[in-house]
């Protein structure tokens, strides 16, 4: 007879973390630097280059014969033909995971090339797949338009797409440094996929299981991201400002489906806080939207909550110039956007 421990292990939600390209394999080598604990690290690229200064449990240069580890040039197609000479090595890397969540920049070659295929493999062995992209800035004209079309394929296949809009960063911190500016980019993706699996992982205040997070994520199409935080005597309230003022996407919110929300406080985290902060970072949404939340303790945050939202199902705006123009975030929410 096995031990209990090991029965238990088995019977967890296995989770694979992918990052394709040079944006990916930056946000895994993130992640595996913070110490995850809960999932599997993997990078794939074109790049042997990038690749080798790459820290991952798992690592695959795509298309060895193709691009010679030169890397896709820019094109997805050249990167789509990369992953499909190394389908054996791809499958393999990704076999047996639960859940997959893919990380990519749209817009490039090996991201934009690879995420809508990796999606497609992972379907097809009954994975989750919750995926995570980064939109162009507006100026990136001809980079936008093979970003949609990439996007467009990823739907087909991913359950769920979460995309991150650069310039919604920008209008956040105009005057950040550039390295800073867009090293927000993996803290919220360490942030977001780091409270998601481990609420599902780990022991927590309030726990959620790989069905709550089916339930959500499953088939739920476009997805935005927003992430907020409060200190001291009216920290919850300040919370729930600082996520419903700092989404990471332009979309519709009225014929949104679902929500996944995850809180994270200290030893002194109350369920009434937590309760209060999910039904305040979801009003507004249709009395009939799924809506699940988890809640872990850490020492490490003293007085202060953090509060992350996933809300399904939205319409994007992208590139909207009716939309509403965003004001910069104070430099205490940057501040701790930034040190994650």
């Amino acid at each position: 007879m096995m031990p209990a421990d090991d029965r238990i292990d088995d019977l967890s939600a296995k989770i694979g973390i992918v990052g394709l390209g040079g944006m990916g394999s930056n946000a895994i080598n993130h992640l595996f630097n913070a110490g995850i604990k809960s999932a599997d690290t993997i990078a794939m690229n074109t790049d042997i280059k990038h690749l080798s200064i790459i820290n991952a449990q798992k690592k695959l240069l795509l298309g060895k014969s193709i691009t010679r580890g030169l890397g896709a040039g820019g094109f997805p197609e050249v990167a789509l033909k990369a992953a499909e000479s190394s389908e054996d090595e791809v499958r393999s890397a990704i076999k047996g995971y639960d859940i997959l969540f893919l990380i990519a920049g749209m817009g490039g070659g090996t991201g934009s090339g690879t995420i809508p295929y990796l999606a497609k493999l992972g379907k097809e062995q009954g994975s989750l797949v919750v995926s995570f992209v980064t939109y162009p800035f507006h100026l990136e004209r001809s980079r936008r338009i093979s970003a949609d079309a990439s996007i467009e394929k990823l739907s087909k296949n991913s359950d769920s797409t979460i995309i991150i809009e650069n310039e919604k960063l920008l209008s956040y911190a105009p005057n950040l440094p550039i390295d800073k500016a867009l090293g927000i980019v993996d803290n919220v993706i360490l942030n977001s996929v780091k409270g998601i699996t481990d609420t599902i992982s780990l022991p927590s205040l309030i726990n959620l299981d790989f069905a709550d997070l089916k339930s959500v994520l499953g088939n739920s199409g476009t997805a935005l991201i927003s992430i907020g935080y409060g200190s001291g005597v009216d920290r919850v309230e300040k919370a729930i400002r600082s996520n419903k003022e700092h989404p990471l996407l332009n979309a519709e919110l009225e014929n949104a489906r679902s929500a996944l929300v995850h809180v994270t406080g200290g030893p002194d985290l109350t369920i009434a806080d937590a309760t209060r902060l999910g039904e305040g970072v979801t009003e507004g949404m249709d009395n009939k939207a799924n809506v699940i939340f988890g809640a872990r303790l850490s020492n490490d945050l003293g007085d202060q909550v953090k509060v992350v939202s996933v809300i399904t199902g939205v319409k994007p705006k992208l590139y909207d110039p009716s939309a509403n123009k965003s004001k910069p975030a104070s430099s205490e929410f940057l501040s701790n956007l930034y040190s994650i």
